[in-house]
């Protein structure tokens, strides 16, 4: 390997930023974010870099597993599965085997005789819900997470590889979200922010009630899509009453239905029934006021057609950006885990493939939930997913009718405003 130097701040929150997915001034309209959010796709989705880099990463980790419990099973799951990962993302492993306790102390003692981890950067949390060991890979920076005989993780990568093929546009916006929940410190669970599969569900609820025919369609405008997200979930749902299924096409639930869950966002979780998918998350005010700040100045910037950045080029530089220490590192990873040359006669790849993605389709009804009882439908009285006085319809109505033939018509996907 080529020696690697220092490299700070690779969660995005450093000062120096950029915008290295720009490819060209865009307009400050929905077409033009439309655009702008595709540019982000094509430069933030993984490379095959990155791919091999995280693979070796998972296979040192599992030869140190092995080596200890020769009988035992490692599972990838999460963001690496799906292939919705960021440069600075984690990955997720899950360690089966049979012990009377959990053998955290000892997988974290295995690593520590490996010279695995960053100095100072093991963490075991065993109080957790599902207790899990934290690390940093000391080759890549690469943050691993570990737990044990927790199937649930593995059925979710495949719930969610179903999404992404049921909406060609959810991977795009996710991406985005990502990167904006990553930079304001609001995507760990464990200091109170929204997990990422908590915010795929939030986006495959929108998705699925979202009023507009054609709003899912894979050519539909992602920028508008992005600003109802923002608007729906900064400013409309009711936190306090509402909860949401994902299953069987998309439903609103009563929270007072519910057993017992003081959580301010409930997501009925379509793979253990019973359990919400977002608890945990009790900085959900926080992601909250975030995406109603991400509503407003994107809002404002359509209605004035004018960008308020230094160049005036992006709309969506306005809610992220990239640090230079990140766009750095994953120029490091290219040097260091370049792309072999194909064999003679053979053309490369167009997609990286690696054996921890999942795909085959996955089917709910295979799951042993299946008979589960039905869950309650609720829409809050006096509500509907898309009100003629919105905020949002009316910018994006102008912003088309001024750019785009007049072909689609845009509604707020919201419910009720919080009382």
């Amino acid at each position: 390997r080529v020696c690697r130097k220092e490299k700070k701040q690779l969660s995005g929150e450093s000062r120096a930023t950029c915008t290295p997915w720009r490819t060209k001034d865009y307009t400050c309209d929905p077409p033009g974010l439309h655009e702008e959010i595709l540019d982000f796709y094509e430069y933030a989705k993984p490379r095959p870099s990155e791919f091999r880099m995280r693979k070796e990463v998972v296979m040192r980790v599992t030869q140190i597993i092995l080596s200890k419990w020769p009988i035992a099973r490692v599972e990838c799951f999460g963001s690496f599965c799906t292939g919705l990962f960021l440069p600075t993302s984690d990955i997720d492993l899950v360690v089966f085997g049979s012990w009377s306790r959990l053998p955290l102390f000892s997988l974290e003692e295995a690593f520590r005789m490996a010279d695995i981890a960053v100095e100072g950067s093991i963490l075991v949390l065993d109080k957790t819900v599902v207790p899990i060991i934290k690390f940093i890979d000391k080759l890549t920076e690469v943050k691993v997470d570990i737990s044990f005989n927790h199937e649930s993780g593995i059925h979710s990568a495949f719930i969610i590889n179903s999404f992404m093929q049921q909406y060609p546009v959810l991977a795009k916006l996710v991406m985005v979200l990502k990167q904006f929940l990553t930079q304001r410190q609001l995507n760990e669970v464990y200091y109170g922010g929204i997990s990422s599969y908590s915010l795929i569900l939030l986006l495959v609820s929108f998705l699925q009630l979202h009023p507009r025919q054609g709003a899912t369609d894979s050519d539909a405008n992602l920028g508008v899509l992005l600003i109802e997200f923002f608007e729906l979930y900064g400013r409309h749902f009711n936190y306090m009453r509402t909860g949401i299924n994902v299953m069987d096409g998309g439903s609103y639930i009563s929270k007072g239905d519910l057993e017992d869950d003081n959580s301010l966002l409930y997501i009925q979780d379509p793979v253990t029934y019973g359990e919400n998918a977002s608890r945990g998350c009790f900085g959900m005010w926080q992601v909250k006021q975030a995406f109603d700040s991400a509503y407003l100045r994107l809002s404002q910037a359509v209605i004035t057609r004018d960008c308020p950045t230094p160049k005036k080029e992006s709309l969506l530089s306005l809610i992220i950006n990239v640090s230079k220490e990140v766009d750095e590192y994953r120029n490091w990873v290219d040097s260091n885990w370049p792309t072999p040359p194909p064999p003679l006669g053979l053309s490369p790849p167009t997609t990286p493939t690696h054996p921890f993605m999942p795909m085959v389709p996955f089917l709910p009804s295979a799951l042993p939930y299946v008979s589960r009882p039905p869950i309650p439908q609720f829409i809050p009285q006096n509500s509907r997913c898309g009100t003629s006085g919105s905020d949002v319809t009316s910018i994006v109505n102008r912003s088309l009718s001024q750019s785009t033939p007049s072909n689609t018509q845009s509604n707020s996907a919201s419910t009720e405003k919080n009382s």
